[in-house]
């Protein structure tokens, strides 16, 4: 068993791998993208076999690692070439008839279908098999028979209070051991930003910060997100990596620190994608107060808020499922 979840680790690391050396040739994901509809009519033919980001890699292999010895336990696998069809439809199953949630479900199906091209080249028959569970997951959701997700938003104000206890702790830690530790202006960050924890974490060095209280931020698959911070808090990280330079935090740290400090602060939504969420649904009302107030019809100011709010997540303008797990509507 330790030789199959090593085996694993390798082929989901090479996926990984190979996507870096694609970039590092200039070869970007919609480049690949337009290629594979080019060539294969299908714009994700191409793209199936790579994992784009650190965090996607380990996150599908926890899935992956359950998956085999699930595999090897109830099929007799002894190899990965030996984990099939078979073994991925009963993994779904159990997993519906306990009743997973929603997202928990989706995660496990894309990870399966991941597993399908980038670890044992069986890409057609686990992409269709994910996209067969994802139609039957939606309709399981619809008769209310799977939790779907809370997506809870917590309030802006247990926020500032979490992040006042951050502040409060990380001058406790430095008491105590001598050590600078930044994880409320992580927060902070993400609370002007939207940005994932990652991008306010490991990714977040002083390069990032530019003239104009600007923060060019990198987002998810690498891609550069501009925003315009405060002056105190762009003023604050410029002192701040004047002396120590580095990344700002190490992501792990701050987030458990950080559902900590919300739990402390009263607050139950304990995840840092929580202030994603409250600092985007904070944008999108500005951004509609402003658009109304200057005479746009509500419907039209709406629209344009979202697309605006979208654009700054780093996704399409147009993605109704991201608008509606971000924004409710």
């Amino acid at each position: 068993m330790v030789s199959m979840k090593s085996e694993l680790h390798d082929r989901l690391w090479n996926a990984f791998q190979r996507w870096h050396a694609l970039r590092e040739a200039g070869a970007t994901k919609r480049d690949l993208k337009l290629r594979g509809i080019r060539e294969f009519q299908d714009p994700h033919r191409i793209t199936r076999p790579l994992i784009f980001s650190g965090n996607t890699l380990r996150t599908y292999e926890k899935v992956l690692r359950d998956f085999v010895a699930f595999a090897q336990r109830e099929h007799g696998a002894t190899r990965l070439e030996d984990i099939g069809k078979k073994a991925f439809r009963a993994f779904m199953d159990r997993g519906i008839a306990q009743g997973l949630a929603v997202e928990t479900l989706n995660l496990r199906r894309s990870a399966l279908a991941k597993f399908g091209s980038a670890v044992t080249r069986q890409t057609d028959s686990f992409a269709a098999l994910s996209e067969k569970y994802g139609w039957k997951i939606r309709q399981l959701a619809k008769l209310g028979r799977l939790p779907g997700p809370t997506r809870a938003t917590p309030g802006r104000q247990i926020l500032e209070r979490a992040i006042a206890i951050l502040r409060d702790w990380d001058a406790r830690h430095f008491a105590r051991t001598g050590e600078r530790r930044a994880y409320h202006l992580a927060a902070r960050i993400q609370m002007e930003t939207a940005c994932r924890s990652i991008s306010v974490t490991t990714r977040l060095t002083g390069e990032c910060l530019r003239e104009g209280n600007t923060l060019v931020a990198t987002a998810k698959g690498g891609k550069e997100l501009r925003f315009t911070l405060s002056a105190d808090l762009h003023r604050t990280l410029r002192l701040w990596f004047a002396h120590y330079p580095g990344p700002l935090a190490g992501q792990p740290g701050y987030r458990s620190a950080y559902a900590r400090a919300v739990e402390a602060a009263g607050g139950r939504v304990r995840g840092t994608h929580g202030a994603r969420r409250r600092s985007i649904r904070d944008f999108y009302a500005s951004r509609y107060r402003q658009a109304v107030g200057s005479g746009v019809a509500p419907d039209d100011a709406a629209h344009e808020a979202a697309g605006e709010a979208l654009e700054r997540l780093g996704h399409s303008r147009n993605r109704r499922d991201h608008r509606a797990a971000y924004l409710g509507r």
